[in-house]
């Protein structure tokens, strides 16, 4: 597959396929025509673009990105060190991601990432209270137990600055968790 995210073109000047991606990134729910009048290019040659982005999945989809806070709900981040790769972990992951398992279970994955560093697995969900995150990370210890190196870390957060790339509209509210 050609390298679609070419920062500049032959003449060092920025790609306009990297305009349309940074329009869509900004604001995906803006139309194919807005983006283009924006862009001072064709509707067609916008639209062309964003469905070759769809196909070949460097966009994979769309999302709201939601403030769980104001939700009444509480994100966490649990962090797992597992043995390599091996072919047992990944059906196990991509299974319980295609059959929507964290869901049934009451929490929202927000991000499931395979990492390279001191950690092998980086997992970010809501749930509705303490008690249901709970009951989910117990699974999580019990259905990955043979694979798992440690027990998994799992921490509350109390404040989203960027959520999926996107700043949070109440910054300032980071003030509110210096102590007085």
């Amino acid at each position: 597959m050609a390298n679609i995210m070419s920062k500049t073109g032959q003449n060092g000047k920025k790609n306009e396929s990297d305009d349309i991606l940074e329009a869509l990134l900004d604001d995906p729910t803006r139309s194919v025509r807005e983006i283009a009048k924006d862009l001072n290019t064709y509707r067609q040659k916008v639209w062309r673009r964003k469905k070759k982005l769809e196909d070949e999945h460097v966009i994979w989809g769309y999302t709201a990105v939601i403030d769980e806070m104001k939700l009444n709900n509480v994100r966490f981040l649990i962090l797992m060190k597992t043995r390599p790769m091996s072919e047992g972990l990944a059906e196990l992951m991509t299974n319980r991601v295609a059959k929507g398992e964290p869901r049934k279970q009451g929490v929202r994955l927000i991000n499931l990432c395979y990492v390279n560093g001191e950690f092998d697995w980086i997992l970010i969900f809501s749930a509705p209270d303490h008690s249901i995150a709970r009951r989910y990370y117990d699974t999580l210890r019990l259905l990955y137990d043979e694979f798992l190196l440690e027990k998994p870390l799992m921490v509350n957060v109390d404040f989203c600055m960027v959520a999926d790339g996107k700043t949070n509209p109440d910054l300032k509210q980071i003030f509110d968790f210096i102590p007085k």
